[in-house]
């Protein structure tokens, strides 16, 4: 994790992002990220779709900083001391604060408190806290920070494009992600040296189940978001559907390739296949 006077640094640059700064009628996150240039819409309405993905994304990651938090309050004395936890809690807290900030400035009118748009917390999602075990739940965290790593080396390809308090966010996210990256590996291996193998592939493998499930989830709420624009724009049944079809983010794609090479060197026992998987739904 991060040492006393790296937590002093980053908490002095959260607090130097620039938060006033007025949002412009411009691409917030380059367009090549979400892969909608070829929607059929004009460029206003790109842009103005554009801040609604931003939205999106940040709604994403707070839902699964939450599935974070609440493990590590159930459960993680399963897996690393209570200083640990409690600082990694703490630290996903720190990143939900500064994307609502960001989804309070990009669409006041969508976000005056804080309640999300687009996705929601159910039974399922408590259902998947309360019974996933340690393995499966760490490769999941794993996987979702890895993909958190690629969003601002993406947004510096076209830095044109890139609103700065969202780039600056999106950069000291990834800074800590990557501290909770390592902390998820050290778990992993510390669950592999002590536990049976067959034990271990067992909750490797039930990975794939509970990844069909937040497909499944992240879809529905890219649903809405798209119902939501439809309704903004009056835009007609062949461009919505091109929205609702679209392809995972370029980070989306980068992060998976990047974790399932992770995943083959782990040592873990099932590790191949899943990886295959994930290779295969980053194509």
């Amino acid at each position: 994790m991060t040492t006393p006077s790296t937590e002093t640094h980053l908490a002095g640059r959260w607090a130097a992002i620039a938060w006033s700064q007025p949002v412009p009628a411009d691409f917030l996150i380059p367009e090549h990220h979400y892969r909608l240039s070829d929607s059929g819409l004009t460029r206003a309405q790109r842009v103005r779709l554009n801040h609604l993905a931003v939205c999106f994304s940040c709604e994403l990651f707070i839902h699964f900083e939450r599935y974070l938090i609440a493990y590590l309050e159930r459960h993680g004395e399963r897996a690393m001391s209570r200083r640990a936890r409690d600082r990694f809690a703490a630290e996903e807290r720190a990143h939900i604060e500064a994307f609502y900030r960001l989804l309070r400035a990009i669409r006041p009118d969508l976000y005056p408190g804080r309640s999300l748009r687009f996705l929601g917390w159910g039974r399922r999602d408590d259902l998947l806290v309360l019974a996933t075990p340690t393995v499966s739940f760490f490769l999941l965290a794993a996987l979702f920070e890895e993909i958190t790593l690629f969003v601002p080396l993406v947004m510096e390809e076209q830095l044109a494009q890139s609103f700065r308090p969202v780039l600056e966010v999106m950069r000291l996210h990834a800074e800590e992600e990557r501290c909770h990256v390592r902390l998820d590996e050290r778990v992993l291996a510390a669950e592999r040296t002590r536990r049976a193998s067959w034990r271990i592939g067992g909750e490797v493998l039930l990975v794939l189940p509970l990844l069909g499930y937040l497909d499944r989830a992240v879809r529905a709420g890219w649903r809405r978001a798209v119902d939501q624009f439809a309704g903004e724009e009056t835009i007609g049944e062949a461009e919505r559907q091109r929205l609702l079809a679209r392809p995972g983010s370029r980070s989306d794609v980068l992060g998976m390739e990047s974790f399932a090479g992770k995943l083959r060197a782990s040592g873990l026992a099932g590790a191949s296949l899943l990886a295959r998987v994930i290779e295969a739904q980053a194509r």
